[in-house]
């Protein structure tokens, strides 16, 4: 049942909510100004992919993977200020570090390892600094749903609690925007605080 519902998945964005449903046995519903943490529990990696590129494909929409989603030819600073930049007039440079910097400094990482990161290039860095500076991207320019992919899988319990508390930061920063966290069903899910609802791709909705 979980595969044909994911083959079919559709995401479609009305009236300011976002939908994704594979006709009539499945149906996710978020609002994108009410902020706050969901969940969507999938089988497996193809359907966790079908799910994020369903969601990707809507404007407004942007995917935040375990890997950080960092254009790998740029180094830290270039992909920092191509996010910055995106739609907007020129600024001037200086007032681009600064914005970058602070965004770095909100997501923990200190003021002599930012001084030191801009000229490296993503690729290079670990996994979880790396998420860090993907997470630090969106906070520069929040996008209407940001899709956070399957984060804990291979982290131990600790790494995924840190990583939690840091992605706390996107939310205070951005109170009316909504996360979704796309995860692989397990029994050892890290919990999500304060997260406002939890489904699982392969059940159909109540019809009561």
């Amino acid at each position: 049942m979980g595969a044909e519902l994911n083959s079919t998945l559709v995401a479609a964005i009305d009236a300011r909510r976002l939908v994704l449903s594979a006709g009539d046995a499945f149906r996710l519903e978020l609002a994108l100004d009410e902020g706050g943490r969901h969940r969507l529990v999938v089988e497996d990696i193809a359907s966790a992919r079908r799910a994020v590129a369903s969601l990707e494909s809507c404007p407004g929409v942007g995917v935040l993977t375990a890997t950080g989603s960092l254009p790998g030819a740029m180094t830290v600073a270039e992909s920092l200020a191509l996010a910055l930049r995106y739609g907007q007039e020129e600024t001037e440079p200086g007032d681009d570090e600064h914005e970058m910097e602070a965004a770095l400094r909100l997501c923990g990482l200190t003021p002599q390892r930012i001084a030191t990161l801009g000229s490296e290039q993503p690729m290079k860095l670990a996994r979880a600094e790396r998420w860090t500076i993907g997470l630090a991207r969106w906070l520069l320019r929040p996008p209407e749903l940001l899709v956070i992919d399957r984060l804990f899988a291979g982290l131990t319990r600790r790494e995924a609690e840190e990583l939690t508390a840091t992605e706390a930061i996107y939310h205070r920063r951005h109170p009316f925007r909504t996360a979704l966290f796309v995860d692989l069903d397990s029994h050892e899910l890290p919990e999500l605080p304060e997260c406002r609802s939890v489904t699982h791709l392969a059940e159909a909705p109540c019809p009561c």
